[in-house]
């Protein structure tokens, strides 16, 4: 006898299905009759909305820029003077980070010079003297000051360069300057656990501080400060920006120094308001502004100077400029008032038909991701009655047949293979068929009949759906198909409808998983005080037709096997063998590398001449519960069924099947 087996309980010829799941289109919306005149231009084409009211713009812009043009000369020396000075600002601060830089590589061939860490911690003057001055010297650094690990100053060096009081430039809270205090309290942040700031010392002006840890071992033992004075600072910034003129204001806006060679009166009246200040430090613009200089004209840009990538002093630079021509001050005011209202007004009525346009765009684009997501259930607005609209009312169609073709989907593949329903949609299936090796097994719960008559209708149609849930899961979790539910068994079916070439691995495996996954509903059962299943499974593989069977009008996907009995039979022998999973030798084959299996039966099957046999499966390879080989034992040396406790504990007599 051959088995034939469907994959679904019923099918049709490929041409209907296409119409079952692909709805018609609904009827297109009428066609608007569009009389052509400059109001409808305007309001039913996305072009008109576009090219009218910017012709008039152009327009306008063109005589505003023919007229600002002419003019535009008399202002382009100033405004490439300016263009330099920012240029000069930003190589300023380069050349802030290259000082920075310096004072690090500094700070670092003190702190890694052999025995420093020992001095500090012994607070050896005379050692840190001898091992520290020179490097101070070397690289030219005024100030050095050293810290032991509790804030206590043990050396300083002062350049004499620094003028006759520099022996006296000593801070006694110097251990309480923000860059030698973040290194005392171990502050560490993205830049590393080196800081640096400009610090206002009590022999007046200002310092540029860089302070770094000196340790042992995973011990800090000391800091090292080195200092630079901001007069200094600054005429290394003004050589860098290219003998720019470099002044240095406070964060409250007063100059602190200045390259610029002028008297102090002057260079006092320079300073800014704290709210200038405070606006040009959070970087939101860069002021170039003109200050007299004695009697001179400066032109300056004001921006920040960064410290560690952080706003610390106002930057200035400038340079002194003879007198620019009044004309050239008109002429800008000129061009920014006139450009000023262009642009407000392109800007205007860009800004009101961009948004006119592109709302109806945006939806549309809002609801393809919606489409991608496979959210269906909604429909745009049609708000307009130009391409848009049109547009919109098309996508509205052709959502509503997604929205139908979804429906059919979800319906037709819960009764149908996935796998089969993608041949149905993709035209590659059609009459006739295929042979390929396949793998099938057949499930069956034991003693289902008494099962059932102790249960309702609806309380039975609940037990099996519940256990279908798990089984279903299994076989779908090893790309296997669900051929099809014959009462209380189940005919799955691996390597069919997609081929892949370790069918019969996936089988066993899945078939295993069922077991354990019986077991585990098995306890939600007993905590319910319900009955508890035990399933026998049989499998085998072999060569089988896959393909449609029938006619045009009605036609079935399905196998045409001896394989198919051969499962079923097994699985009616777990009864009589008294184990829950038997595998055929053909399986077996395929399968052995990821199995433990016991000792096989050997038999015929009616209808064949040559010997059979079937393997008991104990488990996934090197991962047998004790329990299961417990339980194998018991079966092979005393005859014990695995269903025996089963049938002990429920009074159910087995019935085998002859």
């Amino acid at each position: 006898m051959v088995e034939v087996a469907a994959s679904h309980p019923g099918a049709t010829t490929d041409g209907a299905i296409a119409e079952q799941i692909t709805p018609a289109p609904p009827p297109a919306a009428a066609s608007r009759h569009r009389r052509f005149s400059i109001v409808h231009y305007f309001r039913g084409y996305i072009a008109g909305k576009i090219i009218i009211p910017y012709l008039v713009l152009i327009f306008i812009l063109g005589l505003g820029a023919t007229y600002t043009t002419i003019n535009l000369i008399a202002g382009s020396l100033e405004d490439k003077f300016r263009e330099e000075l920012a240029n000069a600002g930003l190589a300023a601060n380069q050349a802030m980070v290259k000082i920075e830089s310096t004072q690090l590589t500094v700070l670092r061939q003190m702190s890694f010079t052999v025995g420093v860490e020992d001095a500090i911690a012994g607070a050896d003057s005379a050692s840190l003297q001898r091992l520290m001055a020179p490097i101070a010297a070397n690289a030219q650094v005024p100030y050095l000051d050293v810290f032991n690990a509790a804030g206590n100053e043990v050396f300083a060096v002062r350049d004499p360069s620094l003028g006759p009081d520099a022996a006296q430039r000593l801070d006694p809270d110097a251990r309480d300057w923000p860059p030698v205090r973040k290194v005392l309290d171990r502050v560490v942040d993205d830049r590393g656990d080196k800081h640096a700031s400009i610090v206002y010392p009590p022999w007046g002006g200002a310092i540029f501080v860089t302070a770094g840890p000196v340790t042992q071992g995973d011990r800090m033992v000391g800091v090292v400060a080195l200092s630079i004075p901001i007069d200094t600072l600054a005429n290394r910034l003004s050589q860098e920006a290219g003998s720019k003129a470099i002044t240095l204001y406070s964060p409250e806006g007063t100059v602190l120094t200045s390259s610029l060679a002028a008297s102090p009166e002057s260079l006092s009246a320079m300073g800014v308001t704290p709210a200038e200040a405070a606006e040009r430090l959070r970087g939101e613009s860069i002021l170039v502004r003109r200050v007299p200089v004695d009697g001179r004209p400066l032109v300056e840009t004001l921006g920040l100077l960064a410290i560690r990538r952080e706003p610390v002093l106002l930057l200035g630079v400038g340079n002194l400029v003879t007198i620019i021509e009044d004309k050239g001050a008109e002429t800008r005011q000129q061009m920014i008032l006139i450009f000023s209202a262009v642009v407000i007004l392109i800007l205007a009525f860009g800004l009101y038909l961009a948004r006119t346009i592109t709302r109806p765009v945006e939806a549309l684009v809002e609801a393809t991701h919606r489409i991608r997501r496979n959210e269906l259930d909604f429909d745009l607005p049609v708000t307009t009655e130009d391409e848009t609209g049109v547009l919109t009312e098309a996508f509205n169609e052709m959502t509503g047949g997604l929205r139908e073709r979804e429906r059919s989907r979800i319906a037709i593949t819960k009764y149908m293979s996935q796998k089969v329903y993608k041949l149905i949609q993709t035209g590659e299936l059609g009459m006739g068929g295929v042979t390929r090796e396949i793998t099938v097994f057949d499930t069956d719960i034991r003693s289902f009949t008494s099962i059932s008559e102790t249960k309702t209708p609806d309380d039975l149609i609940a037990f099996l759906n519940r256990y279908f849930t798990r089984m279903v899961a299994c076989v779908y979790k090893y790309d296997g198909e669900v051929d099809k539910f014959v009462g209380d068994a189940i005919l799955a079916k691996f390597g069919a409808t997609e081929w892949y070439p370790d069918h019969a691995r996936r089988a066993v495996l899945c078939m295993i998983e069922m077991i354990e996954a019986c077991d585990e509903l098995d306890e939600e059962l007993k905590a319910e005080g319900d009955w508890v299943i035990r399933m026998g499974v049989g499998c085998n593989s072999g060569p089988a037709v896959i393909g449609n069977l029938g006619s045009p009008e009605r036609m079935e996907y399905t196998i045409i096997s001896d394989v198919v009995n051969t499962a079923a039979r097994a699985q009616e022998l777990t009864k009589e063998y008294g184990w829950d999973l038997l595998i055929s030798d053909a399986t077996y084959e395929e399968a052995k590398d990821y199995i433990e299996v016991g000792e096989p039966w050997t038999l015929q099957l009616r209808g064949q001449t040559r010997d059979t046999y079937l393997y008991p499966v104990l488990g996934r390879k090197g991962d047998v519960s004790p329990r299961r080989r417990a339980l194998y034992e018991d079966l092979k040396l005393h005859g014990r069924s695995i269903f025996a406790d089963f049938y002990e504990s429920t009074g159910i007599t087995p019935v085998l099947t002859s």
